[in-house]
């Protein structure tokens, strides 16, 4: 989690609080002119960026609908403009600082998961996807989504080859003026034989109607994936990073790793604030969206994601974490899946590890992990895996420390 800082770009706590939510979503349709004297000429807007064919300029910070209602305000405010997994949202509970503003002012994304199953297990159906948003966008009132998403994604380039279910409930709610733009979250599939996300996502720009794709991406991450990112570019390809902060929530509670981050030489570069430069001082890649708590956390991302360039302060925390993440913290890469001779889900199971131990969910990583075929015991030591880790972790005793925090 990100450390309080009170002293951010933009409203402060005070201020927020003096105004109240409301005169802050006011300010936010009025303009940075209508701000208060004690926040003038310290409001920045986010920066945007063409979010691939798509057109849109979206923020370079996405929003999304699990976010604390609370900053939400404050978020439109400082120009969040892009809402990932606006389904959530009915016409009762979408936030009024959204609502409020002239529909073309915002972008609405609605995400369509597999039926019949989990990402794994369950499968694609045109009717079902195309009935899911309908229904939608009848409970949201939103008139439409802006942006049509497969939630999860293919599961090797095969499947998008031969499978035009997604495409179809696409074009048919498109043609009906219920969704605009078709993307995809793209997540890795080696462990049933399938595709890595960035194989998939460099067969769809070339050979579908997709125009933008999120996907997992860190600090210290595959060379796969920063190429993809520069592919994207290139191809007019709109990207979005997530699952990025890599360690940043179990590194804020580490006695050892605050005191070294105490060193003169990482003053004003805690690893969060460094990541989201390092995520945006990347021209190629479009936006990042990131798991976000509170007031503090809101605000120390701004300030970030506005400045967007990295000091070689921000480097060297950043270099801290990546130490501090050596052998304990996963890249989420599955290049240890292929090896496993039992076919165990462990980038999966490491997810949810993050969602415990970065994002302090241990009720949702509990959850997740109990719908596994297989868990971390049916791990037989064999040690096949071990070679193939790019975080050079113990996964044979990583398994066994997973399945005691959430089995």
């Amino acid at each position: 989690m990100n450390k309080p800082n009170h002293k951010s770009a933009g409203l402060n706590r005070r201020d927020f609080i003096r105004v109240g939510a409301a005169g802050a979503t006011g300010m936010a349709l009025a303009g940075v002119g209508a701000l208060p004297a004690a926040a003038a000429g310290q409001t920045k807007l986010l920066p945007r960026r063409r979010y691939g064919r798509t057109g849109l300029q979206i923020s370079a910070l996405v929003g999304a609908s699990d976010w604390n209602p609370d900053v939400i305000p404050l978020a439109v405010q400082a120009g969040v403009n892009y809402w990932h997994k606006a389904q959530n949202w009915t016409a009762a509970t979408m936030p009024e600082a959204i609502k409020s503003q002239p529909r073309e002012a915002y972008y609405l994304e609605v995400v369509v998961d597999r039926v019949g199953g989990d990402n794994k297990t369950g499968h694609i159906d045109e009717e079902q996807h195309y009935q899911f948003v309908k229904q939608a966008v009848a409970r949201s009132g939103v008139g439409y989504y802006d942006v049509f998403k497969f939630h999860f994604g293919y599961h090797s380039i095969a499947e998008a080859r031969t499978n035009p279910g997604i495409v179809n409930a696409f074009n048919r709610l498109k043609k009906e003026g219920l969704v605009k733009h078709l993307c995809i979250s793209q997540h890795h599939y080696k462990e049933i034989n399938g595709d890595m996300a960035f194989d998939i996502v460099a067969y769809l720009m070339d050979h579908s109607p997709f125009e933008a794709a999120q996907f997992f991406h860190t600090y210290g991450d595959q060379k796969e994936i920063s190429d993809i990112i520069a592919l994207a570019k290139q191809k007019d390809f709109g990207t979005i990073a997530m699952k990025s902060m890599r360690g940043v929530g179990r590194a804020a509670t580490d006695v050892k790793f605050q005191s070294l981050l105490a060193d003169p030489r990482y003053k004003g570069s805690p690893p969060a604030t460094a990541m989201v430069k390092w995520l945006l001082s990347n021209p190629n890649l479009t936006a990042a969206v990131i798991a976000t708590k509170n007031f503090d956390q809101l605000q120390e991302n701004l300030a970030a994601a506005r400045a967007a360039t990295m000091s070689c302060h921000d480097r060297q925390a950043l270099d801290l974490l990546a130490a501090f993440n050596k052998g304990q913290t996963c890249l989420l890469c599955s290049a240890c899946v292929t090896r496993c001779p039992e076919e165990i889900a462990i980038a999966d199971i490491l997810r949810y590890e993050r969602y415990a131990l970065d994002y302090h969910e241990l009720s949702r990583a509990r959850a997740e992990y109990k719908t596994l075929t297989k868990n971390g015991t049916a791990c037989i030591a064999c040690g096949d895996c071990l070679p193939a880790c790019n975080a050079d972790i113990n996964i044979l005793a990583k398994l066994k420390e997973v399945h005691n925090l959430l089995g």
